[in-house]
């Protein structure tokens, strides 16, 4: 069943576990992560970036996709549909439109003070939806999707002010991380 990433975080923080979160590319991968989940019985969450979207013919094909695996595998455990680094007020409400329960802001490359205006828009949008919002405080190195970063550091006053003036419902905060290794 599709459920916002909020709920399943939080029976995880209540009982003390991890959800674990595997970016999808295609069908194979969906499908062998839902049966291995589904055999496990733990929820989990499918993230899916932006460039992966495209790839796989839009966030309507994704959505539906997850939908018709969940419905035909007779999944019943938890899963949350993530849009992964959304570089757009207007790619995270079309992700939520097409079914997606949960989204990751990546507005890092903004002023604080224009990731809070951009993140505030999102998470109106997601209530209208049900849907969890994610934002990101800081840059974190690495390579994404083939754009690279560079790493800046979230400060704690800046996570703060960042949670209370949007009421996301996660925060991916750059505490020394890096994406893209290989």
């Amino acid at each position: 069943m599709l459920v916002n990433a909020k709920r399943v975080l939080k029976r995880a923080k209540n009982n003390r576990y991890a959800i674990p979160q595997f970016n999808i590319n295609n069908l194979e991968w969906t499908k062998y992560i839902l049966e291995a989940c589904q055999e496990a019985q733990f929820p989990v969450i499918l993230g899916v970036s932006e460039g992966a979207c495209n790839y796989m013919g839009g966030y309507n094909t994704v959505a539906n996709m997850v939908k018709g695996l969940l419905k035909d595998l007779k999944i019943n455990i938890p899963v949350v549909l993530h849009l992964d680094h959304g570089s757009s007020v207007k790619s995270c409400k079309k992700a939520i439109k097409s079914g997606f329960t949960s989204v990751m802001l990546d507005f890092s490359k903004e002023t604080l003070e224009q990731n809070i205006l951009n993140t505030k828009k999102v998470v109106n949008y997601a209530k209208l939806y049900n849907a969890s919002v994610e934002a990101e405080i800081g840059c974190i190195g690495g390579i994404e999707d083939d754009k690279s970063k560079l790493t800046r550091y979230a400060s704690l006053a800046e996570s703060i002010e960042m949670v209370k003036r949007t009421k996301i419902n996660m925060l991916a905060a750059a505490v020394g991380t890096i994406h893209g290794l290989s």
